[in-house]
């Protein structure tokens, strides 16, 4: 119905129109116009297909769409894996198919919509990655894993991920060395890639004064202890509550749910060191890692921690976390039930 709706383009939109009717192909490989940040192989797919249909508003929104739909499948798949067919299944599943900010970004002519979908990839990818302790793997696991890499041309959210299949490689290796020279490939091809977008997108998008000007507030404070505190609050609160509506309402009743997340962080934790063994191969461990790191680019004004639209690729793993927060209430039964 969103994306139907024929809502006409907002500003950001726009400037990424002119992008795509402004620059020919080989452009679209430099810097881009009006501030923009966009990964260049999916923008160049965008005026591939909305070209041909003269620039219409469904063609520039449907690879968005695309992507939303073939994320929650795999997100679908991820939270069978975690939490069975249980009423926690459901509950994180409904909060995937409400989240108003999911819904709404799936239909806009920007990019975080394929940030959610490929994280979800890499979330699936390391969850079977584990099963090579003990087994070879099959051919899909292994063409998966070097078409893997390239996912970093779709999304600069695959830098936060692109590493974690060379760290867990190094586990596995030790009990099975048939995979190394597949950890050799994905590793080449991970290097490779990531200075290939660093030369063609990267260096432009990190010498983009007027983007990181309009950011600037998003990034967390180090000027004083109190400081960093406000600014780690504020950008934990959005980060909990931004992804369910867009009114204040929404906003002050899902700070009731900032607790449960904040509880299943530090389980999170403790798991990490205790029973995963350091290994990051659920999506527990992986949002764990994914906030650590927004944490660690948000101190160095790299990237923004609270950065609401930009983090979207973090929402699945939020409603994950929110869910298995209220169920470590399980032995507080007045607690757990209310």
């Amino acid at each position: 119905m969103h994306f139907f709706y024929f809502r006409e383009l907002w500003l950001d939109e726009k400037l990424i129109l002119e992008n795509l009717t402004n620059l020919n192909y080989q452009q679209i490989f430099g810097p881009l116009k009006n501030c923009q940040a966009f990964p260049r192989i999916y923008l160049i797919a965008i005026k591939f297909l909305s070209s041909e249909f003269n620039f219409n508003l469904l063609s520039l929104r449907f690879i968005p769409l695309v992507c939303m739909l073939l994320s929650l499948l795999i997100w679908v798949k991820v939270y069978k894996d975690r939490f069975s067919l249980s009423w926690n299944f459901f509950l994180v599943l409904f909060s995937f198919i409400s989240s108003y900010r999911l819904i709404y970004y799936s239909a806009e002519l920007k990019q975080y919509s394929m940030d959610v979908l490929v994280i979800a990839i890499f979330c699936f990818y390391l969850s079977y990655q584990q099963k090579l302790e003990y087994q070879k793997p099959s051919i899909n696991f292994v063409i998966l894993t070097m078409l893997l890499p390239f996912l970093i041309f779709l999304s600069h959210t695959v830098i936060f991920v692109l590493w974690i299949p060379i760290y867990n490689f190094l586990f596995i290796i030790r009990k099975n060395k048939d995979i190394l020279s597949l950890f050799i490939i994905y590793t080449v091809l991970s290097l490779a890639f990531f200075g290939f977008l660093y030369l063609f997108d990267l260096r432009f998008s990190l010498a983009n004064k007027c983007l990181f000007q309009y950011w600037n507030d998003y990034f967390l404070c180090i000027d004083s202890p109190y400081c960093f505190l406000n600014s780690f609050g504020e950008g934990l609160r959005r980060i909990v509550v931004w992804f369910f509506g867009d009114t204040a309402f929404f906003m002050k009743a899902g700070s009731l749910f900032i607790p449960f997340f904040v509880f299943a962080l530090f389980e999170s934790i403790v798991n990490f060191f205790k029973e995963v063994k350091l290994k990051i191969n659920s999506i527990d461990s992986l949002g764990l890692i994914i906030f650590l790191e927004l944490l660690i680019f948000g101190i160095a004004k790299k990237y923004p921690f609270t950065g609401e639209r930009i983090t979207l690729f973090f929402a699945p793993m939020v409603f994950a976390m929110i869910v298995k927060g209220i169920g470590l209430l399980n032995k507080y039964k007045p607690i757990y039930i209310f």
